[in-house]
């Protein structure tokens, strides 16, 4: 999987969505204020506009207020700006103090997400990019930083989906939209070629894997095997779902069957420790 250390950043005041390589920013006129026509054409106004809609069920142009401060969102800029250049206590210490007056103000939770990356701490960074989405769900930078934390911690399925969000709620003409849609087209070319099958279906069968194997936990021996029979019988190259049949099929006293699942898990391959 591609690699990416890019950290989309906080908010440039008072003017359309701009880019840099290194930095993506957000109109501080969709998060700070209330929405006019000016606004007509930025991406994330018109995101903005459509999470009203679905908030409040109307099919009506909104006036919407976000939960945004505009000296917090100043403060928060300070921060990261000082992260940029390696001051990376200084803006933690500046995020923490706005974290512990305005919690509930997404692009704080976001700030602190941005500090927390940039010092390779994934897990609690994702946890505060998964609060500002929790405050704006279609707040695009934290879905982009969000799969960032995960592609870091090898996360392959939250990662994914973090960039379908990206491009999903994205303008295309963004440079972080264009990464996120390279990555996805590439990995889809990738299970094609290494599978057969498109990415969604690679994305399915994850699932199907994991209610299996919560199966198996819960001692459901009979319906985790039925899980995993119907993982291998779409992806013949699965090893651990092999293995975990071998393991249903040993606890349910086929011993001929256990072994046939466990050789077939150590063909594909032959370094897997449980088989």
């Amino acid at each position: 999987m591609k690699k990416t250390g890019r950290v989309a950043c906080s908010a440039a005041k008072g003017r359309r969505v701009s880019q840099r390589k290194d930095r993506a920013l957000i109109c501080s006129v969709c998060c700070a204020r209330i929405r006019n026509p000016d606004c007509e054409g930025c991406g994330y106004w018109a995101q903005a506009n459509l999470y009203a809609r679905e908030k409040t069920g109307s099919q009506r142009e909104p006036h919407v207020v976000a939960m945004i401060d505009p000296e917090v969102d100043a403060e928060v800029d300070r921060a990261l700006a000082m992260a940029e250049r390696g001051r990376l206590e200084v803006a933690e210490r500046i995020v923490s103090g706005l974290l512990d007056r305005h919690p509930d103000l997404h692009i704080v939770q976001f700030g602190m997400g941005v500090v927390l990356a940039l010092q390779s701490r994934h897990a609690a960074a994702l946890a505060h990019f998964d609060r500002a989405i929790a405050i704006f769900p279609y707040f695009v930078e934290a879905w982009f930083n969000k799969s960032a934390a995960h592609q870091k911690m090898l996360e392959v399925r939250p990662t994914i989906r973090a960039y379908q969000k990206v491009i999903e709620l994205g303008d295309p003409a963004d440079d972080f939209v264009g990464e996120a849609l390279e990555l996805i087209r590439s990995l889809d070319k990738q299970i094609r070629a290494d599978k057969g099958f498109s990415l969604d279906r690679y994305l399915q069968l994850m699932d199907m894997f994991d209610e299996a194997f919560a199966a198996m936990q819960n001692r459901e021996w009979e319906r985790a095997l039925a899980g995993f029979q119907k993982v291998v019988a779409a992806d013949s190259k699965s090893t651990q779902a092999y293995g975990n049949m071998g393991l249903c099929h040993a606890l349910l006293g086929g011993k001929r069957e256990a072994l046939t699942a466990l050789d077939r898990a150590l063909e594909l391959d032959p370094s897997y420790e449980p088989a």
